[in-house]
């Protein structure tokens, strides 16, 4: 355990310890019982902005068998991992309040979830884990141990992200701009924490972590009001990692979430926040000139985290402009990445268009089929990062002549001083 007094003198103050909540641990043998959970805190000093600060919640790695809040350096073929304390650290230097989460391991004999989170209980890639308990001094595990194991940690991230956010205003922090994030276990737990578990998050940060395929086919597809992702992987990462980072880029891509995803060249599953970055795959532009893994997490954060800027005023203009017929002035309040959901078509999620030139086409597709579409009494309400605009459609259908009244609504999500994703619903009559 890290015992070095914070500087008093320094640019931030960390408290260390502090209990999120506790787990049970001791499973099937006679030594069952709980124990606390704990995290340390780095907070920027001095008083926070009036708006709150962002925070980063990150988690460590270990092969959910080693590692800690302030231990989970390690080494191979002469790289080692920035770890995540460090991470905490710099960026609670920059106006961050940071959080590196504590976790039970797989050896502490976790207690199974009420509700299984993986999806295919028998796929455990269990290579990596049967080596760190090689090195451990650990007898093999069975199947079961790991799937708990594993699963434990994703929950104990998880609230350990929901405990952040309920005491926001004990660390002067925004609620609505909280980002979760890890290296290896803990950022495979993190995703998990996101995307499976449902943790509000506004952002995702994944240093050679993942998700198993058909994790991603289950808890990805639509995409609706999931934050964007920054993924990292080694050239020479872990086969594992290979696959389970892989597999959640190209899920992410597919679905339309905002992505940023990065190849380590040269650096093994450990590569420090120095390691020179290469794109390997965006959605989310603005990334292909970071040169570091810091770099590349510095600029996804300040990005992904800005206030927002969007009020009720610019989604009435936006309706106006719907009303208007105007495509030119409907695009302006896009983002470059912008998506767009139709409330019709033959995914889960209606049709997804992705991209300007695409959502320019799906908006002018609406005129196409209702060459006298109004959306009339709009009404409008935004919180943080999220908006919602409620109405009644009306128009005349080009293919049959039939007149069209149903109510709906547009589901927003805004970066920035920009709609990022527009989101409609309408009611079907019949």
């Amino acid at each position: 355990m890290d015992t070095r007094p914070p500087d008093p003198t320094g640019p931030i103050v960390v408290q260390r310890d502090l209990v999120y909540g506790e787990g049970a641990i001791g499973y099937g043998t006679p030594q069952a019982g709980v124990r606390p959970l704990r995290l340390d805190v780095f907070l920027p000093r001095g008083e926070p902005p009036p708006r709150g600060r962002p925070a980063l919640v990150l988690s460590h790695g270990g092969a959910y068998h080693r590692g800690a809040k302030d231990r989970d350096e390690f080494e191979q073929d002469g790289s080692r991992n920035t770890p995540v304390h460090e991470y905490c650290e710099r960026f609670a230097a920059r106006g961050y309040a940071c959080f590196s989460v504590g976790y039970r391991l797989t050896q502490e004999r976790p207690a199974p979830q009420p509700r299984p989170i993986k999806g295919d209980r028998q796929e455990l890639h269990r290579s990596r884990t049967d080596y760190v308990r090689t090195l451990l001094g650990l007898p093999p595990a069975t199947p079961e141990e790991l799937l708990n194991g594993m699963e434990a940690v994703w929950a104990d991230v998880a609230a350990a992200f929901a405990f952040v956010r309920t005491n926001a205003a004990r660390w002067g922090i925004d609620t609505d701009r909280m980002a979760i994030g890890g290296f290896s276990a803990g950022a495979v737990a993190s995703v998990y924490a996101a995307y499976a578990l449902g943790q509000p998050a506004a952002a995702v940060v994944c240093l050679s972590g993942g998700m198993s395929p058909e994790d991603v086919e289950h808890y990805l597809h639509g995409g609706r009001g999931m934050p964007p992702l920054l993924m990292f992987h080694g050239e020479h990462d872990l086969p594992t990692i290979h696959l389970r980072s892989g597999a959640l880029a190209e899920g992410a891509a597919r679905v339309g979430l905002a992505l940023r995803h990065y190849r380590v060249p040269g650096k093994p599953h450990f590569y420090d926040r120095e390691s020179a970055v290469v794109p390997e795959r965006a959605t989310m532009p603005g990334g292909e000139h970071c040169t570091t893994v810091e770099a590349a997490m510095e600029r996804f954060l300040d990005e992904s985290l800005a206030p927002p800027a969007v009020d009720v005023d610019m989604l009435d203009a936006f309706a106006q402009a719907w009303n208007r017929h105007d495509i030119d002035a409907l695009m302006s309040f896009m983002t470059d990445d912008c998506l767009f959901h139709a409330w019709t078509g033959p995914d889960a999620c209606g049709t997804p268009y992705l991209g300007r030139e695409a959502v320019r086409a799906g908006f002018m597709k609406a005129w196409a089929d209702y060459p006298d579409a109004q959306w009339t009494r709009a009404r409008h309400t935004v919180s943080g990062a999220r908006g919602v605009s409620e109405w009644t459609f009306v128009g005349t259908r080009a293919s049959d002549g039939e007149r069209v009244e149903v109510d709906g609504c547009d589901l927003f999500t805004f970066r920035g001083d920009r709609i990022r994703v527009k989101d409609s619903w309408r009611k079907l009559r019949r």
